[in-house]
């Protein structure tokens, strides 16, 4: 029985971090996948990094005997690592939050809420950023 109960516990986990992942999947691509700069500029130096290392193996060292592919991926691996840290712990839709001044009017409640500044194309939008209003939480179209 308690195999069942942890087997159980661990099903609702998988569930929970599942919708968790396209919550922040979802507003990350209403964003149109924005990240700031400095987290670009984490990630280049992680990427130089992981590059060096893979350089200054030895040639015996065992990713050296997976070949280019494996460098490659080892390379790729601390990037990776820096981006996922940054957007699992929240710090996208905070930093978003404090570069995003301009707000536009809920159509429900005309409150202020956070909007996007331009569309994918580059273009001036009131698209909202998120899709329901916090002050009425009526859905956006």
């Amino acid at each position: 029985m308690g195999k069942d109960v942890f087997n159980d516990f661990r099903f609702l986990e998988g569930i929970l971090l599942m919708s968790g992942a396209v919550g922040c999947l979802m507003f990350w691509a209403r964003t149109h996948f924005w990240l700031p700069k400095y987290i670009h500029v984490l990630a280049a130096i992680g990427l130089i990094v992981g590059a060096l290392s893979v350089w200054a193996s030895p040639a015996d060292a065992p990713i050296k005997q997976h070949g280019l592919i494996a460098c490659v991926l080892l390379a790729l691996a601390l990037p990776a690592m820096i981006y996922a840290y940054f957007i699992l712990h929240g710090g996208q839709r905070v930093a978003f939050d404090r570069s995003s001044s301009q707000s536009a009017p809920c159509p429900f409640c005309r409150n202020p809420v956070k909007a996007l500044r331009y569309d994918v194309q580059g273009t001036p939008t009131t698209q909202f950023a998120e899709s329901v209003c916090p002050h009425c939480s009526h859905t956006f179209a």
